[in-house]
């Protein structure tokens, strides 16, 4: 598997476009900001951050209609019971352009269970203060079609970490994980990010910026993030030692809700591009 490695003074990352174009690690000095994978995995879901495209989060048993055209998707993984975060974590993406500190990737999946063609491109930049992440999705196809995109970073020393950001709600969810209703949201103001209940939810209203403390000794990060990504999802299993800070663009299973489109989801035309990006800096 090809391994791209980025450097900008302190800040290392290694990318690996054939692996779903996932992030393996983010170090500055020896201090990794996201959980590094495990040396050798080939598992995705190891890596330190992976881009969510042509949707986030789950699609209730992978079936929906828009326009016209039915969705019938097929599961991510096995143990899954609703297909989640979208195409591109499983697939290969190519490289277009790359330098010391950059790379610009592709996914034009040949075979897609979306019901409708698209290309996506993800550009990944070191700079002096930090790691910026841009994704983009243009439809290809003849029709309009309902499209998203997020990031799944993953975050060490869950044990330890704090929070802070604005949120309005969140939505409580069914036990396979599907949005049931949406409730007032408890502050996160320097919150512990573990606690003993598990955490996997998609917050709303949120402020698109987030401070995250990892714990004594450990950098203070920021994560911001454009307009577009107007959701945040936190996963922090209690008995791991990670968690999740994820900005997306719409709520989990918004397009089998009443308003998908107010929920999130773009309705992009023929040739139509739509652009989402996080950053993630030393505070």
């Amino acid at each position: 598997m090809a391994i791209l490695e980025l450097r900008h003074g302190a800040l290392r990352a290694t990318l690996a476009p054939g692996l779903g174009g996932a992030l393996l690690s983010l170090r500055f000095g020896d201090i990794d900001l996201l959980r590094p994978a495990p040396a050798g995995s080939t598992d995705v879901l190891q890596a330190a951050c992976f881009p969510l495209v042509p949707f986030a989060n789950r699609i209730a048993e992978g079936r929906f209609t828009w326009g016209g055209r039915t969705g019938d998707l097929p599961l991510s993984r096995e143990d899954q019971r609703h297909p989640l975060h979208g195409e591109g974590w499983c697939g290969v993406w190519t490289i277009d352009a790359t330098d010391e500190s950059s790379a610009m990737l592709a996914f034009s999946p040949q075979t897609s269970a979306w019901p409708w063609r698209y290309r996506a491109a993800q550009h990944v930049h070191l700079s002096p203060g930090g790691l910026s992440l841009t994704l983009s999705v243009t439809n290809l196809d003849d029709a309009p079609g309902p499209f998203g995109l997020g990031f799944h970073p993953y975050f060490p020393d869950s044990a330890t970490a704090r929070m802070t950001t604005g949120v309005s709600g969140l939505w409580e969810t069914s036990d396979d994980l599907l949005p049931t209703h949406e409730v007032q949201a408890p502050a996160w103001a320097n919150r512990p990010v573990r606690s003993g209940a598990p955490l996997d939810h998609c917050h709303t209203g949120w402020s698109r910026e987030a401070a995250i403390d990892l714990g004594p000794g450990k950098p203070m990060l920021r994560l911001s993030a454009s307009k577009s990504l107007r959701w945040l999802h936190v996963y922090a299993p209690p008995s791991e030692a990670y968690f999740c800070v994820e900005p997306v663009s719409h709520a989990p299973n918004a397009l089998n809700m009443a308003a998908p489109e107010n929920n999130g989801v773009w309705s992009l035309g023929p040739n139509q591009t739509a652009v989402a990006w996080m950053r993630l800096d030393l505070a």
